[in-house]
């Protein structure tokens, strides 16, 4: 009869399944020009880490061409590493860290219901949405009968047992899963009771009855991008705004979406003012190319930054019309509101890439979006 316990038996699996799963990178320094297996091995840990994409990577098995080093420089960046797009020994031993698994430790009894990390909203999927689901059904916002039609899908059903939420912690009702909505839900979590009476919010002086940094999230369409990644860790404390080059909003829309195009924004405004959502804000869209935001490179712009594109061909000649600006006046102000991004923060893509790019273009008018910001921030 043996006498190894199930618990010993069940660690030392464990710890073979690690050994097993132990990642192998190169070993020799890559660069733009290598090829072979170990440039395949590398791509397929950038795969693994979410700085390139399974379909990126089949453009060019084991070439280290030019979305290689691309996809390498964000993880460097990510990493607060020298973003040189060189595979050497400082990146390697890096990347080792982040792919190695853990240590195998006694499995634990489960924990309790938790909420998940700020940042969804109608359209989002995956586990995340169905944890915010599980907590929403445990705090009697949502039933597990409704949360079974869709689960992990952040549906009409999910958006209104958030706005339940919301209500309940007088929080503003806006349907979406951010920052304040997280901490609230952390605390109904951990049994604390929700407030039981209304805050005085402070007036605005210059128009009364009008609460001091009201704003509402504007009507938007979700138009998905396959071009994304990870933001690495980095927090959201940047806008940044650009002109697409062009007057063609289809044709924008098809450049900012397709896969294979390298090129994303999370928003684009078209020219009638529909605002297009095509990236998730908690996802690195691939808007800002080599920058630096007041001169900091680390973590990289489009890590910590949100992009907006307007559809405008950057003459200088050619309008940005009201509908735009009207858009604008709406989304900037929400999204500096929401991420708490300081007005110096909220650049145009020649700011962050000057001698490089010129958008927007001269004739845009700032001011308006930077009153309009002013007014909420």
């Amino acid at each position: 009869m043996s006498t190894i316990s199930s618990t010993s038996r069940n660690t030392a699996a464990l710890a073979t399944a690690a050994a097993s799963s132990t990642p192998s990178l190169p070993t020799a320094t890559l660069s733009k020009g290598a090829k072979g297996p170990a440039v395949k091995q590398l791509q397929s840990a950038l795969v693994k880490l979410g700085h390139m994409t399974q379909a990126q990577m089949n453009t060019g098995p084991g070439i280290f061409g030019p979305q290689t080093e691309a996809s390498l420089k964000k993880y460097q960046a990510a990493n607060k590493l020298t973003a040189d797009g060189v595979f050497g020994p400082k990146t390697r031993a890096e990347m080792l860290k982040d792919l190695t698994p853990a240590k195998p430790t006694t499995p634990s009894k489960p924990s309790g219901v938790t909420a998940p990390p700020a940042g969804l909203e109608r359209g989002s999927t995956g586990a995340a949405v169905k944890q915010l689901q599980t907590a929403l059904v445990k705090l009697g916002h949502m039933s597990q009968a409704q949360m079974n039609t869709g689960p992990g899908i952040y549906g009409p059903a999910t958006e209104a047992a958030v706005k339940k939420f919301q209500s309940q912690w007088k929080l503003g009702v806006d349907g979406e899963y951010g920052p304040k909505t997280k901490a609230a839900m952390d605390k109904a979590l951990a049994g604390q009771k929700p407030p039981t009476s209304t805050p005085t919010t402070p007036t605005n002086p210059t128009n009364p009855g009008t609460p001091t940094g009201s704003v509402k999230k504007p009507d938007m369409k979700w138009v998905p991008s396959a071009n994304f990644s990870s933001r690495g860790g980095a927090d959201i404390d940047a806008i940044v705004l650009h002109h697409t080059a062009s007057n063609n909003e289809a044709g924008d829309l098809a450049t900012l979406t397709k896969k294979g195009t390298d090129v994303s924004a999370h928003y684009l405004i078209g020219q009638d003012g529909t605002i297009y959502h095509l990236v998730d804000d908690k996802m690195a869209a691939w808007h800002a190319g080599v920058s630096a935001l007041h001169g900091d490179k680390s973590p990289s712009v489009n890590a910590r930054s949100l992009g907006i594109e307007i559809t405008n061909d950057g003459s200088g000649k050619t309008p940005f019309t009201e509908a735009q600006y009207k858009a604008l006046e709406k989304l900037v102000p929400y999204l500096a509101k929401t991420y708490d991004i300081p007005m110096k923060n909220i650049v145009g893509h020649k700011d962050v890439a000057p001698g490089r790019k010129v958008d927007p273009a001269s004739n845009f008018n700032w001011e308006r979006i930077r009153r309009a910001t002013d007014a909420v921030i």
